[in-house]
């Protein structure tokens, strides 16, 4: 009998372990809140045996029912027909990294789409930094609300397209997803689907387009900094109150004085500019609500950046 038992206990143990998911090689989650605190996330990843499709073995569950009616996120593949199939967690089929000298244990592969139905805009968006920071297989990684993103030659920070957040060089965002701020000017391939939403019916959800990236065959503006910057790491700068409606202050390491402030807008044009501002204050007033980029030259010679949010 206590053979038996035995032999009952050790065919259990299988049975449970052969039924826990696989580890992605790579994945990495994706935090979200709106303007009014309300929360949720996503994970992400890459694996070469995941496929376009839904894979249950690596934890995705097509999500079937409405977007909740104030604040909810989701991930989808973007090759079609698959692309309409959203989840909490999306594995795309990934492959090892190519071109000349290609990081080792790199996996990637397509695009993979994060849609963002949100009442109340703006949105943050915040990572685990180092996941893309420590390891020269991600370091080119981006989130934009977009999905051209094909830059072929070295660019230098101040020249990023303010679309383009770099996550190895940033720790979070903000990103206005509503159609009315997303439609105002040209229309770039903006990340959308329509699905249904609590008590709204089918509306159109915008949202946000990630593709791990490492080499210049990426085409992510991300690799010109991350690859000419590693070891003088791109500064970010502290900016409050920060969303504001009016003026802002930076902080600047001790010492350092602001010999000039830049004010890019969305489209990437120069808004406003001052010269040797103490302290190191900027206006933003009579300027529509939006997100802005604040560069700031230091008289340490380097450049601090960071994005503020005006309400």
């Amino acid at each position: 009998m206590l053979r038996y038992i035995i032999f009952i206990v050790l065919v259990s143990s299988v049975s449970k372990l052969s039924l826990a998911q696989p580890t992605a090689q790579f994945e990495t989650t994706f935090y979200f809140e709106d303007a009014i605190g309300n929360r949720d996330s996503v994970i992400v990843g890459y694996d070469t045996l995941a496929t376009h499709d839904i894979d249950p073995e690596f934890g995705e569950m097509e999500l079937l029912t409405p977007f909740d009616s104030v604040f909810e996120v989701r991930a989808g593949h973007f090759t079609w027909p698959w692309s309409e199939k959203l989840s909490k967690k999306i594995i795309e089929k990934g492959s090892p990294s190519t071109g000349p000298s290609p990081p080792e244990n790199c996996y990637k592969g397509l695009r993979i789409m994060i849609y963002v139905w949100a009442l109340h805009q703006p949105v943050k968006v915040w990572w685990d930094r180092p996941t893309f920071m420590n390891s020269r297989c991600y370091r080119a990684s981006a989130l934009l609300n977009h999905v051209l993103d094909e830059v072929a030659g070295p660019i230098a920070p101040e020249e990023i397209p303010p679309e383009y957040v770099c996550l190895a060089i940033e720790d979070s965002a903000y990103f206005d997803l509503s159609e009315e701020y997303l439609m105002d000017g040209e229309i770039f391939a903006r990340v959308v689907i329509d699905k249904e939403v609590q008590g709204l019916g089918e509306q159109s959800i915008y949202g946000l387009r990630f593709r791990a990236a490492s080499t210049p065959y990426d085409y992510s503006p991300c690799y010109w900094v991350t690859a000419t910057r590693e070891a003088a790491e791109p500064q970010g700068l502290l900016i409050f109150p920060n969303p504001t409606s009016g003026e802002v202050n930076t902080q600047m390491p001790e010492g350092v004085e602001v010999l000039l402030i830049e004010l890019y807008g969305a489209n990437g044009a120069l808004l406003r500019q001052q010269r040797n501002v103490q302290p190191a204050q900027f206006n933003l007033s009579g300027l529509p609500s939006g997100i802005y980029q604040l560069l700031v030259m230091g008289s340490d010679g380097k450049r601090y950046w960071g994005r503020v949010v005006k309400k």
